[in-house]
């Protein structure tokens, strides 16, 4: 069996796994703390088979599927999750790094539309998110609506260390026009880099 893309192939997968495992019907239930009726229904292919069970009588066999690569928007989702665990614990060096690495991957991605994630927390780092959604897009007909430029100029690396004027003038030269649309200024080599 290939796949499992129907309540028969999950039936018999999980069949030939108790088998293999020595069980019988009511060894496994007992294991997974389900009912006999509930593998027989399984096993039978059973349309209407809760998911939860069936994913603890799965799990019960060592039955397991690989999960699939991530979408681009599981991507954004997760980026904007962990930027906020690092903002929390004040590492602004590694959050930023985060950013830039899940842009890097979405543009490989080349997605063709990306939803809001959840809030970071930070307007400053929700509108970097937008913007980077914005960069991978290029090319694509999707645009996102979301998203709120800052009011203020900022400088992500400011946030690490101190700025000379030159380099900021260098920064606003170099940064992408997706950025600067948000009022956010980082140099494109850093963004490459990533």
């Amino acid at each position: 069996m290939a796949a499992i893309v129907s309540t028969s192939d999950l039936g018999k997968a999980i069949r030939g796994a108790r088998i293999q495992c020595g069980l019988t019907q009511s060894e496994l239930a007992r294991k997974a703390s389900v009912s006999r009726k509930l593998i027989g229904g399984l096993e039978g292919g059973k349309e209407t088979a809760e998911l939860g069970s069936a994913l603890r009588v799965a799990a019960a066999i060592g039955l397991a599927w690989p999960s699939p690569a991530p979408s681009p928007q599981n991507v954004l989702d997760e980026t904007a999750e962990t930027v906020q665990g690092e903002l929390a614990r004040a590492d602004i060096d590694f959050a930023l790094r985060l950013a830039l690495d899940a842009f890097q991957q979405l543009r490989t991605m080349k997605p063709n539309a990306l939803k809001k994630p959840r809030t970071t927390g930070d307007a400053r780092w929700d509108a970097l998110l937008a913007a980077g959604a914005r960069i991978a897009l290029r090319g694509s007909k999707a645009k996102p609506r979301w998203g709120t430029p800052l009011p203020e100029p900022w400088f992500p690396a400011a946030d690490m260390r101190r700025l000379s004027e030159a380099y900021r003038e260098l920064t606003i030269r170099r940064t992408p026009k997706e950025l600067a649309d948000f009022n956010i200024f980082l140099n494109d080599k850093t963004l490459a880099a990533a």
